[in-house]
């Protein structure tokens, strides 16, 4: 396995599952840019985001499914599980349990993530939680 792909299942590995938060510092570009029109811009903002992921699913889990390399991008797709506790899209907490998959890709430089494409399934998340 190459040290790129580690460093990717490790973000979902440390940070998702053992909520070390200070991977993201260590392994995400100070510019790193997440391909989305609200998405980070720097390695602080996903620290926000994915703390604020965190707090609204406290027991959130992630499985990696599969994972595929080429030159410096990584795909990988992924089981989340958590349970709603927070507020999430204007909808109130209702400690429903709730299952997604999503894929994402992620560019590195030097076994660090600068850049990302992919998001939640929002809809379909809305949809479990209602």
């Amino acid at each position: 396995m190459s040290k790129n792909i580690n460093v990717v299942i490790n973000f979902f590995e440390e940070v998702y599952n053992k909520r070390n938060f200070d991977y993201i510092i260590k392994y995400f570009s100070n510019n790193y840019y997440e391909h989305r029109d609200d998405g980070a811009r720097t390695n602080r903002e996903a620290l926000d985001i994915t703390k604020i992921a965190c707090e609204t699913f406290p027991d959130l889990k992630v499985i990696v499914e599969d994972i595929i390399e080429e030159n410096d991008l990584i795909a990988i797709r992924l089981t989340f599980s958590g349970t709603h506790s927070k507020s999430y899209m204007d909808i109130e907490a209702n400690n429903k349990f709730i299952k997604w998959e999503a894929m994402e890709f992620f560019k590195l430089k030097n076994e660090i993530i600068v850049e990302s494409w992919g998001s939640w399934p929002n809809y379909d998340i809305l949809m479990m939680i209602k």
